[in-house]
């Protein structure tokens, strides 16, 4: 295993595009507008140079991903499946891919792009990480530049819809405070090739069905506050999901609902994956919700980042509650 720069990376990527071998490209589990995205701007730039490239998902590609063809242009896993080499896109770690997992092994070359912080480095993987990059679609867009340019237009818009998808996927269409100067940079080079902005923003995040905007209204109904409305938990379950006919594409996101409410430093939505289980997904813009989810084996960022933990949901919020209010004292104890 070894981290590489910015400058090797582009000399990796440039070697598997111009040397023979079958390519993979990997996001992590449950795929999102940033791991998905990217990974099919980097498919579109690959076959413009020459170079078919496959995506691997666990599952079909979510609806909300039809903008892009996400469903034409990705494959399911399967154990038949060999890729000489593998490109990760959005994570680093074995335990990210989770189903996919098993390709790793058999791969000649491996490298991983993320913008998390770094967690356990794939054994023979070449991984690079900036974790000051607003999204691992940035990190791909900065590496081909000179070649987004040279596309046909077709391409480089279909590239451009992709690369902005990851932007407003992780900055939650700019809202979070991860935004920067790099951020919109980027966002005016995209422009150049005729993306138009509401019309992808309206694709990816507000194209809901009426179910699930029942569904969003369910959920928004559970809000559990503590502490003088400091902390607002969230929760749904699958009898939720299933009373309003909707599938794990409407629980994407649902923290956004809630962000902005006054009062509130953290919020917490809890997923159950089954009598005993919940996904956790946590947003903050005071403490480090990271350093808690990876204490239970989840990851993320620093401000937004997710963990599976077994319980009932009384007892999830009674320990998520016992982790953060002490983070919350230090964080007051330092205004």
């Amino acid at each position: 295993m070894a981290m590489i720069d910015f400058f090797n990376l582009k000399e990796e990527l440039t070697q598997i595009i111009e040397t023979d071998g079958s390519i993979g490209i990997l996001t992590h589990k449950n795929p999102d507008g940033d791991g998905l995205c990217a990974a099919l701007a980097m498919q579109e730039i690959f076959q413009n140079l020459g170079r078919d490239a496959d995506i691997i998902l666990e599952y079909p590609a979510p609806d909300q991903y039809d903008f892009l063809d996400g469903k034409k242009r990705t494959k399911v896993f399967s154990e038949h499946l060999y890729y000489k080499n593998l490109i990760l896109v959005d994570c680093h770690e074995e335990e990210r891919v989770r189903n996919c997992a098993p390709l790793l092994p058999t791969a000649n070359k491996i490298i991983a792009i993320d913008h998390h912080p770094k967690g356990e480095l794939i054994e023979n993987a070449l991984t690079y990480i900036d974790t000051e990059m607003v999204s691992a679609g940035a990190i791909i867009y900065n590496l081909f530049q000179e070649e987004i340019r040279n596309l046909p237009k077709d391409s480089a818009n279909y590239a451009a819809k992709a690369f902005y998808t990851t932007i407003i996927n992780d900055t939650d269409n700019f809202l979070n405070r991860n935004v920067d100067r790099e951020t919109f940079r980027i966002c005016s080079e995209l422009m150049q090739h005729n993306i138009e902005p509401g019309e992808i923003t309206e694709q990816f995040l507000l194209s809901k069905s009426a179910s699930t905007v029942a569904f969003v209204g369910d959920v928004l109904g559970t809000i559990d506050t503590y502490d003088q409305d400091q902390i607002l938990f969230i929760h749904f379950t699958r009898a939720m999901m299933a009373e309003r006919g909707v599938g794990n594409e409407a629980t994407s996101k649902l923290i956004r609902w809630v962000k902005g409410t006054k009062e509130m430093l953290v919020a917490v939505s809890f997923q159950e994956v089954n009598e005993t289980r919940y996904r956790l997904s946590m947003r903050s813009n005071c403490i480090n919700v990271n350093k808690i989810c990876v204490k239970y084996g989840g990851g993320g960022h620093t401000k937004a980042s997710g963990c599976e933990i077994k319980g009932s949901l009384a007892e999830l919020k009674k320990l998520i509650l016992e982790e953060m209010r002490p983070e919350i004292a230090e964080f007051l104890g330092r205004k």
